[in-house]
């Protein structure tokens, strides 16, 4: 059933603070996933008509687990501040003290009740760390990653008995990763299919036992930031090392997605650049060009009566650091629109020219590459006769409409 739907059944008295915070609702660490409320009820008799549902199950997504606390309202009287049943946590015990929206209850606020929510939450997360108590090693865990404030103020906890009959322990670690997304191309970010909110990284960690034998680790990002990285396989992390720390592994993990961020900032300003260069360098030769992500480029050139295009394809990874990965690709045709009459039908020449060893690539020797490659197709154009200073200047021309 869709929200919209859903929220259609409260009760009116109730409807725009329950709706509010399904709505705008963000709780915890994972801004991709909202408050869901399911199961709704209505304390009202039978014969009431129109929107009645005053109470309900509201889905909180918490460390990995989805927290289900069932939310009681008096329809009749939104005044009085909701009941909540804390579901299979029975142990959960809140402080009344610390809740003060729920102690200064004011209905007349659309989020009096996503206030309450993440008081509670809040408080919720203080339980599942005093659980930790039963496990010193996952307690030196917690605490190690609490000292550090870029991790410890980012960080949701939820422990738990596998089996109360053995007593064996396990706990999840959720940590929100410090990496600024801010500098990723747009184009790279806006084909997500979905609008998912805020760009975040996190690292959960699951310990299966309390002696930390078994560490499963996993990294969730949210829809556009996987998008731009590559997909969900273009980063691989390491595995949880046999006796290792969060507190070392944490900003080991942290450190290679900020390279990798890194690696496609650099190699999108390296392209634009690239393309710039070739701009400035061919002129009117420049045909068309890939002016969002850099990619690709045609060049038209001539060399006598002897006109051709040259379509250069850019990898994304073409300029990640001083040592090339992966060479461009040029492939030249003669355009079947420009027909050349001295040399019959249109010659077809996929050629992948030696790069140079440096870090630029310099537009006048890739020219004369070019020439030399497409003369020596040619048996009309020995490559002997292309001066070894050719540029666009000496090269291409406007072709006449």
């Amino acid at each position: 059933m869709s929200p919209e739907v859903t929220l259609n059944r409260i009760s009116p008295t109730l409807s725009p603070i329950i709706s509010s915070m399904v709505r705008n609702g963000k709780v915890g660490l994972d801004s991709t996933n909202c408050l869901r409320i399911t199961d709704l009820k209505s304390g009202y008799t039978s014969l009431t008509a129109g929107p009645s549902c005053d109470r309900f199950k509201l889905h909180i997504p918490y460390a990995g687990e989805t927290l289900k606390w069932d939310i009681i309202f008096n329809g009749h009287y939104p005044e009085l501040p909701p009941d909540f049943i804390f579901g299979e946590d029975t142990e959960f015990l809140p402080d009344p003290t610390a809740l003060p929206s729920l102690s200064e209850w004011d209905p007349s606020d659309p989020e009096c009740l996503l206030l309450v929510v993440k008081e509670l939450v809040q408080q919720y997360h203080q339980y599942q760390c005093s659980r930790l108590s039963e496990s010193s090693r996952l307690m030196f865990e917690y605490q190690t990653l609490l000292e550090e404030p870029q991790y410890g103020g980012n960080m949701e906890i939820y422990a738990a008995k596998k089996n109360n009959w053995t007593g064996e322990f396990s706990a999840r670690f959720l940590v929100r990763l410090p990496v600024d997304f801010s500098n990723i191309p747009i184009y790279l970010l806006k084909d997500a299919n979905e609008d998912p909110g805020e760009d975040v990284a996190l690292l959960s960690v699951s310990f299966e036992d309390a002696e930390v034998t078994q560490v499963f680790p996993k990294l969730s990002l949210s829809p556009r930031v996987e998008h731009a990285l590559g997909g969900a396989s273009a980063l691989h992390i390491p595995t949880f090392p046999g006796g290792g720390c969060l507190i070392d592994y944490v900003p080991q993990v942290c450190q290679l997605l900020t390279n990798k961020v890194q690696y496609i900032i650099q190699g999108y300003h390296k392209r634009r650049e690239y393309i710039a260069a070739f701009l400035s360098h061919f002129g009117t030769g420049m045909v068309e060009y890939d002016a969002e992500g850099f990619t690709k480029l045609t060049l038209l050139l001539t060399w006598k009566d002897f006109c051709f295009l040259v379509h250069r394809l850019i990898s994304k990874v073409m300029f990640p650091s001083s040592r090339r990965r992966h060479s461009p690709t040029e492939n030249y045709r003669d355009p079947t629109l420009l027909p050349n009459p001295a040399h019959g039908d249109t010659a077809r020449l996929s050629l992948c020219p030696a790069q140079p060893a440096g870090t630029e690539l310099h537009t006048a020797s890739f020219c004369y590459r070019i020439f030399s490659q497409v003369a020596s197709a040619s048996h009309s154009f020995p490559p002997q006769n292309i001066p070894p200073d050719c540029s666009l200047v000496h090269l291409v021309r406007s072709v006449p409409p």
